[in-house]
């Protein structure tokens, strides 16, 4: 059992290049510390990133949903005229909603009329609970758990693609330059060594 476990290693690092081939290259070797660097990124370094960019997008987003708590209001106001029965389809239920022209009362201002996001159907007098800004304009409500959740998503993936795609493209320019200067060595080597074994075979 101990002799097949040491002949996967063995066969492991072969096919990483690291085993005491001789005939294995200076850029040979270079080549599998680049593709033993990349696998230890992808597997610790790559998540690691991931993990600390969703934490960081979750405590903005927080931040961001405190911030606009603070300096917003919530405050009723009363429909001025029917909503019509067909609106704007909310994409997470049923709910339809409509702008519809509405009175308000701002803390400490005079009141205000504008349009307010009303539920489709609804009548002239009835009353909804919008948001407003320190002005005393309608504004959008604070940010909530699901775009909380959806900032955090959308950071986690893109640090992923964003990691990988910059250990792919630097991988693809290392291996480049590696056979680059392979080539370089092999057409010297040649040139030092191809007469010889021209001259020897005739």
């Amino acid at each position: 059992m101990r002799e097949h476990g040491d002949h996967r290693l063995a066969r492991l690092a072969r096919s990483l290049g690291f085993d005491r081939n001789p005939l294995r290259r200076g850029t040979d070797r270079i080549e599998a510390a680049l593709r033993l660097v990349m696998i230890i990124m992808l597997v610790v370094a790559v998540p690691i990133a991931a993990v600390a960019a969703g934490r960081q997008a979750d405590r903005l987003a927080l931040n961001q949903a405190h911030a606009q708590q603070t300096a917003n209001h919530l405050v009723t106001a009363v429909l001025l005229r029917d909503a019509p029965v067909t609106g704007i389809p909310d994409p997470y239920t049923s709910v339809q909603s409509v702008w519809v022209p509405a009175r308000w009362q701002p803390p400490g201002q005079p009141s205000r009329t504008g349009q307010v996001l009303a539920l489709a159907g609804a009548h002239k007098g009835s009353t909804v609970r919008t948001w407003i800004d320190a002005s005393g304009a309608v504004t959008n409500p604070p940010i909530d758990h699901r775009d909380i959740v959806g900032d955090v998503c959308i950071a986690v993936v893109a640090t992923c693609l964003a990691s990988w795609l910059v250990l792919l493209v630097s991988g693809t320019l290392v291996r480049r330059a590696l056979n680059r200067r392979r080539l370089s060595a092999w057409e010297a080597e040649w040139r030092a060594f191809g007469p010889l074994w021209s001259g020897h075979r005739s």
